[in-house]
C-alpha cells in the first residue's frame, strides 16, 4: 500500500519512478492523463517468481520493467514471468488485454507457471488461457478488481487483430 501511495505521489508530482516504461508516443504527460500497470517480483521460501512487463500494444521493450505508464484505452500488455525453484528456471510469456483509465494503477495477479509444465522438459511447448484478477487503485479514491483472460505460453505470444498466437 505504501508503494502505491509513493508511486501515485511521484506520478502526481510529474516524476517518473526509476525503471518505469514510457509506453506511449510523444512528450511526458501528467499522471491524470495516464494509467499505470505494475507487476512484482515475489520471493517465497523455496521459489522466486519475477513478472516483468515486456510489451504494450505490440511494442517490445528491450529493458523490461515493473511499471509501465500508458495512455487510456484498450491496451495489450505482454509479460515475461520467470520462476526459479532450486536450480530449475522456467519462463512463461503472457499477454492480456486491459481497459486502462487515466489516474489508475493496475496490479495483475499473474497466474503461476503451470504445474503440469514443470514436469515436462524445459523446452517443451505448452500454452494455456486462464482468468486473471487485476486490482485497480485510482486517484479518485476508488478501487476495484476485474477478471481478464490471459494467454501464457512457453514461447513469446503476439496479437494479430483479435487473435493471439505464437510470434513469427
Amino acid at each position: 500500500m505504501r508503494l502505491a501511495a509513493a508511486t501515485l505521489l511521484a506520478l502526481a508530482a510529474g516524476c517518473t519512478p526509476l525503471g518505469t516504461i514510457k509506453a506511449y508516443p510523444g512528450p511526458v504527460r501528467s499522471s491524470e492523463e495516464l494509467g499505470v500497470v505494475e507487476t512484482i517480483m515475489r520471493s517465497e521460501t523455496f521459489s522466486v517468481t519475477d513478472n516483468e512487463i515486456t510489451s504494450v500494444d505490440g511494442v517490445h521493450f528491450e529493458k523490461r520493467g515493473y511499471l509501465a505508464q500508458m495512455l487510456p484505452g484498450a491496451r495489450w500488455i505482454g509479460l515475461q514471468g520467470t520462476l526459479r525453484v532450486s536450480r530449475q528456471v522456467r519462463v512463461q510469456h503472457c499477454i492480456f488485454e486491459l481497459n486502462v483509465d487515466p489516474g489508475c494503477i493496475y496490479r495483475p495477479a499473474v497466474p503461476a507457471y503451470p504445474r503440469d509444465a514443470l514436469d515436462q522438459p524445459a523446452d517443451a511447448e505448452w500454452r494455456v488461457t486462464r482468468s486473471m484478477t487485476v486490482v485497480a487503485e485510482c486517484t479518485q479514491q476508488m478501487s476495484y478488481a476485474v477478471q481478464v483472460p490471459i494467454d501464457c505460453s512457453a514461447r513469446p505470444l503476439c496479437r494479430s487483430g483479435s487473435t493471439v498466437g505464437a510470434c513469427p
